[in-house]
């Protein structure tokens, strides 16, 4: 892995999983995660690296409505969803919001 793949993520929004051509059954289990998150005031957006890692990242949706992802948060999101994806997992990941960012 090189950093420059890793801290250089592009954030979508979750409809892009749906050109992607996952099967419904996949589909079903992204919607599912998507309402659960929405149920504690989360939203999920994608998260693309240029080597094809992926991620679905679930966000605070509170105050201030702005996610910022910074480069040490990107290189351990892009390692998570490497592992994910090796070991045949939805990389379904989860950022937290920290008051002191």
């Amino acid at each position: 892995m090189t950093n420059r793949v890793a801290n250089n993520a592009i954030l979508q929004p979750f409809s892009v999983l749906r050109k992607v051509g996952f099967s419904s059954r996949w589909m079903q289990r992204f919607e599912l995660h998507r309402t659960q998150q929405k149920r504690l005031n989360r939203v999920v957006v994608v998260m693309q690296w240029a080597d094809g890692t992926w991620c679905a990242l679930s966000v605070p949706s509170e105050a201030p409505r702005a996610v910022i992802v910074d480069e040490g948060q990107q290189i351990d999101a892009y390692e998570d969803a490497r592992s994910c994806l090796d070991g045949d997992f939805l990389p379904l990941l989860s950022l937290l919001w920290e008051a002191n960012a």
